[in-house]
């Protein structure tokens, strides 16, 4: 970077780049690369430091876990970036492009977490950001099904799941499991434990609140959704597929991504594209390319 001249550059590819033009004259957000929204404490001393040194004295905590920096001016683009990738906080991304991974801490510290939310959030980041693209594109990687990173919100989620099982024979009939579910999902039947699909969400509380030991973990895995997003025509994404490891993930989702790259019109989100063409198509084409599975 160092041998380019930024501030002779246009402002669509600086935008590109995380660069955002501000509406005062000359003046730039310089936005971060911030996998799963998480710092070190010394880069985050580094940021404040640099934000002091070339912005206003302060940084915008994004709404999605992003950090960026306002009101650097065009002349200082270079010597900011410079300080930033020195800092191990690089000018992240905006424009048509894979956007910046968000994450909830999953079972790292939350004790609803099923998965490793920041070893997938990573390996997505590897993969995919700043790919380039028709549109922007967003992933968001939760750790259970409360959601906290919003997967349904994002053109690409992610949740982690723990599909249960009951043992008749080891089951006391407590009802501990019946009052634990938040989905009404375990109902006693004949003074069994019994579970109810189309209510159960697959978060595994049951599980950890029988005293009897008599549910236990079947499959743990990763739910995946496509095609959401926010803003002025907010979308739901919808469930695609369940896998059992983090790389059939990264696999499908790069599938989809090489799918969006020749279907897509020009700033057409990957929901709506996916609308356009037919889910039940798309579906049959992903899983198809799973070998049917």
């Amino acid at each position: 970077m160092s041998m380019v001249v930024l501030k002779e550059i246009d402002e669509v590819s600086l935008k590109n780049s995380g660069y955002i033009k501000q509406r005062q004259k000359d003046m730039f957000t310089v936005r971060l690369r911030v996998p799963c929204g998480n710092v070190t404490s010394e880069q985050l001393i580094g940021i404040g430091h640099i934000a002091k040194q070339f912005g206003g004295g302060y940084v915008h905590i994004t709404t999605r876990q992003g950090v960026q920096i306002p009101n650097v001016n065009v002349n200082d683009l270079d010597n900011i970036t410079e300080e930033l990738q020195f800092n191990c906080t690089p000018p992240g991304s905006s424009g048509p492009h894979v956007r910046n991974i968000i994450a909830c801490p999953g079972n790292h510290e939350c004790t609803s977490g099923i998965i490793d939310t920041y070893g997938l959030g990573g390996m997505l980041d590897g993969e995919f950001f700043k790919e380039k693209m028709h549109v922007k594109m967003k992933f968001a990687v939760t750790g259970c099904p409360n959601g906290c990173a919003k997967p349904q919100a994002n053109d690409f989620g992610v949740m982690g799941i723990i599909k249960c099982t009951i043992n008749s024979e080891e089951c006391s009939g407590c009802g501990i499991c019946t009052d634990t579910c938040p989905d009404k999902a375990i109902i006693l039947k004949n003074e069994k434990a019994s579970i109810i699909w189309d209510r159960c969400k697959l978060c595994g509380k049951c599980a950890k609140a029988c005293p009897s030991d008599a549910i236990s973990e079947d499959f743990r895995g990763y739910k995946i959704f496509v095609g959401g997003k926010n803003g002025r025509n907010p979308k739901l994404g919808r469930e695609l597929i369940e896998v059992t490891s983090s790389h059939e993930v990264v696999a499908i989702f790069r599938k989809i991504i090489n799918w969006s790259k020749k279907n897509n019109l020009s700033r057409e989100r990957v929901g709506d594209c996916i609308e356009r063409i037919g889910f039940e198509k798309f579906k049959h084409d992903m899983l198809l390319q799973e070998g049917g599975t």
